[in-house]
């Protein structure tokens, strides 16, 4: 007696074929959202433990905010006899409460901003503590008067009593440098002019459209590309908001406006 045919026929392998393209075709973009969705939640918890511990250290600081930068200790001469002076950041001044470093670099962002990078362009070096991060700071809240060579008075630390509306005012969030020559974050964004300043850390959209950001009462919060914070500041006598996202995320609600 003659055996059946058990195999499959080249119509049946086709049609095989074609209902697994179409389930990968429906699954792999759920698979690629839910993985963004726990690198963003991933984020926003790194964002939250970034921001408990700068205000341990405002609690140890005499409810100070650190500085962005510190010029830690003498010039340096390298081997090229380039004078550098060494730059105690604000990163490093928190780390001692970081449970983890890693809290730096965001999932969906590695290896990060490169800090060493951009202090090597303004004829700099770093302590040595870290190099890369995912996150730029509030340049109102963070200041920065002890930039060699001089040692400026314009910007004076910021004590916690200053704030007017700390549930509003950023310290961390989601970031990319922008350099002059670089292209711009978002096409409503201004060209930076200079080589570090608050325009060269616009808001980093990377995670659904959307960026993690923290504040000085401690929470971190998820918003939206053109999201909207509460806060109006200064320009002269004009009054303007404080936060335009994605590309202006520094100034305090009250204070000066794009400082």
């Amino acid at each position: 007696m003659r055996r059946g045919h058990t195999g499959f026929t080249l119509i049946e392998l086709l049609v095989v074929i074609a209902i697994i393209a179409i389930l990968a075709a429906i699954l792999f973009p759920v698979f690629a959202q839910a993985r963004e969705s726990a690198r963003k939640t991933g984020c926003l918890s790194n964002l939250r433990q970034f921001a408990l511990a700068t205000l341990k250290y405002v609690q140890d600081y005499d409810d100070t905010f650190p500085q962005s930068i510190y010029s830690l200790d003498s010039p340096i001469v390298i081997p090229s006899n380039e004078v550098r002076h060494r730059i105690f950041t604000v990163f490093d001044a928190v780390m001692p409460y970081m449970k983890n470093i890693d809290i730096l670099v965001c999932p969906s962002n590695r290896p990060g901003i490169d800090w060493a990078e951009i202090l090597d362009r303004l004829n700099m070096q770093p302590a040595g503590n870290f190099r890369f991060a995912s996150y730029a700071y509030n340049f109102a809240l963070f200041q920065d008067p002890s930039v060699p060579p001089g040692l400026w008075d314009q910007d004076p630390v910021v004590p916690m009593a200053a704030l007017q509306d700390p549930v509003n005012s950023i310290m961390f969030y989601d970031s990319v440098y922008r350099g002059p020559q670089d292209p711009l974050i978002d096409p409503i964004c201004e060209l930076p002019r200079f080589i570090i300043d608050w325009s060269t850390f616009p808001g980093d959209p990377r995670h659904k459209n959307g960026m993690n950001i923290n504040f000085a009462d401690g929470h971190a919060k998820w918003y939206q590309r053109y999201g909207k914070i509460p806060g109006r500041s200064y320009e002269g006598t004009r009054e303007v908001d404080t936060y335009k996202l994605p590309c202006d995320l520094s100034g305090l609600p009250g204070g000066r406006a794009n400082t």
